[in-house]
């Protein structure tokens, strides 16, 4: 709020005009469908909804690249990622020497990652397996969690199967939900319990029977020692070697039986289908979205790759009622205005900014992980988004952009040109009347423009782009 109070009262007064004139009609309009027409959407916002849905949004002059390639092969560019180079941002990452052994130093590499990789679904299916099979810094070590993030990252798009198997046996998981605790004669059931209700299938599908059952399959694995880190290994001693009832199946079962008995399962797909098409399209997918996007899942043998790639094949990602129909994640709106931004510098104020505005990375509030949706947006998030892009914009030693790249070249002529090629770039020029004219008389008389534009633009071209990240409609993704 302090930081907020600082700004010039010009600016103040255009924040409260823009927030009274959309917020509450367009989170409104989140739930009503109706936020624009058909014919709004024109092939260049739709490049623009995709990179946003399938990354963090486009680099300055990113849109024309994509958009030459066509729908087909801008979603197979997206989904085949390995081979695309990523050499600029790992000399980035090395030239930044984070400490990986501490919080702020993991955090900050991801945020890196997320910003300036040249693989965008790659990071934002890392961020959905964080969100999804959650593990914390309240149990596990830094080192820990970051081992955690590239197994995400190293199978973002693999099978399902292989993700389980693969999370069951992560050291942070292991700590997180006690699963190194769990041994033959004292079974612990945490991670069964959370593996069938919040992984795989949901409540309803299994009884305590089954989660007493699959407890006793996962003994076994424990921790050990290796140099200075931990590792997962199975013991054979500390395994339950006696028949087990699972989910109507009776066998020896060990670990990787109960995720391919649960992958049988037909609550299975429909579950993962479900949470998939929440993150990529639609807060609220119908059954039949649903059914369709779980049977690619059934029959490719749960692969990611082929159910995210049919996912932003849909006609139905492409309508205009999943177009702004989700509200942008902390990460999404911070890493996205860096992305749009073509920011660079010092990021050291991100990881705070993010915890302040409820998303603290590698530290989900519980095992169910962030609830998202509305939840992201309250009086107290909403002061430290703004307070975030006005550090952003404003602290010019810590954080530098280009006007010439952002705007492109030649400059617009005029403060107006300013508003509406801004509005391009971050609103895909889908503003409504009342917001436009407020930047239209923020940006105020073009003397001052002509006189000398790249002075007028790093004074009140930076005060636009603040409040351009302001917007409501900013916020919706």
């Amino acid at each position: 709020m302090e930081r907020l109070l600082q700004q010039p009262l010009r600016r103040r007064k255009a924040v409260a005009g823009l927030v009274a004139a959309g917020l509450s009609a367009l989170l409104a309009a989140y739930y009503a469908d109706s936020r624009v027409s058909s014919s709004s959407l024109d092939e260049r916002t739709l490049f623009r909804h995709l990179l946003r849905r399938a990354g963090f949004g486009l680099a300055p002059n990113e849109v024309t690249t994509w958009q030459s390639l066509g729908w087909d092969n801008a979603v197979g560019r997206l989904v085949n990622y390995e081979q695309v180079a990523n050499h600029d941002l790992e000399a980035l990452l090395a030239q930044y020497h984070f400490d990986l052994t501490t919080p702020n130093g993991i955090r900050l590499w991801w945020l890196v990652r997320m910003a300036y990789t040249a693989r965008p679904l790659e990071e934002k299916m890392t961020l959905f397996w964080h969100g999804l099979l959650t593990s914390s810094l309240g149990k596990a070590t830094p080192s820990e969690m970051i081992r955690q993030n590239q197994f995400f990252r190293e199978h973002a798009l693999d099978n399902y199967g292989v993700i389980l198997k693969g999370i069951s046996r992560d050291v942070a998981m292991m700590r997180w939900l006690d699963l190194a605790e769990n041994r033959v004669g004292h079974p612990n059931e945490n991670y069964a319990r959370e593996l069938m209700e919040l992984f795989t299938m949901g409540p309803g599908h299994y009884t305590e029977v089954d989660v007493r059952e699959a407890a006793r399959a996962f003994t076994g694995l424990v921790l050990r020692k290796d140099g200075n880190d931990y590792v997962s290994a199975f013991v054979p001693s500390q395994h339950d070697r006696g028949s087990k009832t699972f989910l109507g199946r009776t066998g020896n079962f060990g670990p990787d039986d109960i995720v391919d008995i649960i992958l049988e399962q037909p609550a299975t797909a429909p579950f993962l289908a479900t949470k998939l098409l929440r993150f990529f399209v639609t807060p609220t997918p119908s059954p039949d979205l649903v059914q369709r996007i779980a049977t690619t899942l059934q029959k490719t043998n749960y692969s990611i790759k082929a159910a995210v790639k049919d996912i932003l094949l849909l006609p139905e990602f492409r309508e205009p009622s999943a177009y702004r129909s989700l509200i942008k994640s902390p990460v999404e709106y911070l890493v996205g205005a860096i992305r749009q931004l073509g920011a660079h510098g010092n990021l050291q104020f991100a990881p705070q900014a993010l915890k302040l505005m409820g998303q603290d990375l590698f530290a989900p509030p519980n095992v169910a992980g962030w609830p998202g949706g509305t939840s992201w947006l309250n009086s107290g998030t909403w002061l430290a988004r703004l307070n975030a892009a006005n550090t952003l914009v404003t602290q010019r030693a810590m954080v530098q952009f280009d006007f010439h790249s952002l705007l492109g070249d030649p400059l617009p002529q005029d403060p107006q040109g300013v508003v509406d090629r801004l509005a391009e770039v971050f609103v895909d020029g889908q503003l409504a009347d009342p917001q436009r004219q407020i930047l239209y008389d923020h940006a105020g008389p073009a003397a001052a423009y002509h006189q000398s534009p790249d002075q007028w633009l790093d004074q009140q071209g930076r005060s636009l782009v603040y409040l351009f990240l302001a917007l409501p409609e900013y916020h919706l993704n």
